[in-house]
């Protein structure tokens, strides 16, 4: 498992959306970081619980912007998030309930995850704000 740093080969272009997605990397990397040091239970459910807010919260975020500029692929994109808290919220269970390889499979995944929907996906949204913009 890898961690992702922020580079602008990631930048969709909307400033907000940037730096949530660079506060994300740094929650993720951080709940990677305290999974490979192998801290305490509850230390690790703090910071789960830290990746789910922040994944709802950003998603959210991401979705009403998308929706403000009439972005035409929003219920496309809305489902694929919804797939990804649905994801770490069952994750979650599963490690609260005592296994504890769920959090570094989330970790693993979820890294990968955000780096392709982050390079591929949500650039598609900045092209077509920059387009809007022109």
């Amino acid at each position: 498992m890898m961690k992702v740093q922020w580079s602008d080969e990631l930048s969709v272009g909307v400033p907000q959306m940037d730096e949530q997605h660079q506060r994300w990397i740094d929650i993720l990397n951080s709940f990677y970081d305290a999974i490979e040091r192998g801290d305490r239970k509850e230390a690790v459910s703090h910071l789960f619980q830290g990746v789910e807010e922040y994944t709802s919260f950003h998603f959210g975020a991401e979705e009403q912007f998308m929706a403000e500029i009439g972005y035409p692929d929003l219920e496309a994109h809305r489902k694929v998030h919804q797939g990804l808290i649905e994801q770490v919220q069952s994750a979650r269970a599963r490690y609260e309930q005592g296994d504890r390889k769920a959090a570094r499979e989330l970790a693993a995944f979820v890294l990968s995850w955000l780096y392709t929907h982050i390079a591929k996906t949500d650039k598609k949204y900045g092209e077509y704000y920059a387009s809007r913009q022109a």
